[in-house]
């Protein structure tokens, strides 16, 4: 039976059999190949092919970001 390595959780040698990166969304922004950074779109595909080359599925969702509500407006909204 394989030990979790210190302050990880997980067992030495864990690999996972998907993987989902969230990403988030400007207000009303679709998550499309054309809304994200290039750098970002090249980190993503890089990432994705070493995954899956390691038998792990990748699956990509989109977060939209939430809204600030009037009485919060003072406070900075970190996510927009």
């Amino acid at each position: 039976m394989a030990t979790a390595r210190p302050g990880r959780g997980l067992p030495e040698g864990f690999r996972p059999s998907k993987v989902t990166f969230a990403i988030l969304l400007k207000n009303g922004t679709d998550l499309t190949a054309d809304t994200l950074f290039p750098f970002s779109q090249v980190t993503l595909v890089q990432t994705a092919k070493i995954r899956e080359a390691w038998g792990v599925a990748v699956e990509v969702t989109g977060i939209q970001a939430a809204t600030v509500t009037p009485n919060r407006a003072g406070i900075r909204h970190l996510a927009a």
